[in-house]
């Protein structure tokens, strides 16, 4: 049970368990229906090729035939206008493709704000739409790889399956995902006009910021190796690049806000580190952990990973000193870590 106090309104009561029950619920009976959505435009593009084809195989079966009556002019103009209608229809659904995703994210919200009498202002209820908009996020990552199977007598041809299946579905999957994580993101900047001191919605902002902007990173460039599906080349782009360090410096500024109250808080310099790792700005990240060290200077595991920056950034003799204290506490990973010594 939370509780919160708004302005001169009595203490609001949300029961979490009962609307997480009922969120479930909701999420059940609405992803079948995102499913159809995204697979209408594949029936679509598979239709007009079936049909593209059978009036080609037609045409040129019957071509001795139809070339010696007036129909071969008729079936060269039914062809051209299956491919014009072709293009022309595929080119309105793609228009309106970002607004079918839009209207299905605002009609499962609308849903979630039934389930608690959503009021604006209200930061109970705002803290719940975030955290719905990020439970379907949630469930949507990977599904791009799951909506075609073959028979298990077929098993030899499943990781093509899924190739294609991903290949085809992976950016709806982005858009909507999105979408979503966008939405949590406006619901915690509504909190944050509720409460503007408020230290716990601020770093709940900038988790917002970091979720939305791992959606854009490459795992790779994290030093981390992603799972071994398939991922398409033109997944993680300039354009993705871009929209990863604009969402990122946009979750730095919230937890330099959270710096600024709370400076001596390592939770708060760790999540600077692994923002400035990801934006790849060593130097800075080499100071947030500086900081962390003299707030924890018996945490090992953090003085691992600066001896480590130390190293790459050719501080050899700080990397050293490092090395040589995490040898005398007898630390496992002190012979991992002058390993790094020379790989500037």
């Amino acid at each position: 049970m939370v509780t919160s106090r708004v302005e001169n309104e009595s203490y609001l009561h949300l029961d979490n368990d009962f609307f997480n029950e009922e969120l479930n619920k909701v999420i059940c009976s609405i992803l079948p229906q995102f499913d159809k959505m995204a697979k209408a435009y594949l029936t679509f593009n598979l239709v007009f090729l079936l049909l593209a084809f059978v009036e080609a195989v037609t045409f040129i079966v019957f071509f001795a035939t139809l070339a010696q009556s007036s129909l071969l002019a008729f079936s060269l103009a039914v062809i051209f206008l299956t491919i014009f209608s072709y293009f022309i229809l595929r080119m309105y659904l793609q228009a309106k493709r970002p607004e079918q995703f839009i209207n299905f994210r605002d009609r499962y919200l609308r849903g979630c704000k039934n389930l608690i009498n959503y009021r604006e202002g209200i930061p109970e209820h705002h803290i719940a739409l975030a955290h719905a908009c990020n439970k379907l996020a949630t469930k949507l990552e990977g599904r791009e790889y799951l909506y075609y199977h073959p028979p298990q007598i077929l098993d030899a041809v499943a990781p093509s399956v899924e190739k294609f299946s991903c290949w085809w579905f992976w950016e709806d999957l982005l858009q909507m995902r999105e979408l979503l994580l966008n939405g949590s993101i406006e619901e915690h900047l509504k909190l944050v006009k509720c409460e503007p001191t408020s230290l716990d919605i601020h770093a709940a902002l900038a988790n917002a910021y970091v979720i939305l902007s791992s959606l854009y990173l490459d795992p790779a460039k994290r030093g981390r190796e992603s799972d071994d599906r398939w991922v398409p080349e033109d997944r993680y782009t300039a354009e993705m690049e871009k929209k990863f360090r604009e969402t990122a410096e946009r979750a730095i500024e919230e937890f330099e806000i959270l710096n600024d109250y709370a400076p001596n808080d390592p939770w708060v310099h760790m999540q600077l580190a692994y923002s400035y790792h990801d934006l790849q700005m060593p130097k800075e990240e080499i100071r947030e952990y500086e900081h962390i060290r003299r707030l924890r200077p018996d945490d090992k595991e953090v003085l691992f990973k600066l001896g480590c920056l130390y190293f790459q950034q050719g501080f050899n003799a700080e990397g050293l000193k490092i090395y040589e204290e995490l040898k005398r506490s007898h630390y496992a990973k002190a012979e991992a870590l002058i390993a790094h010594y020379g790989n500037e």
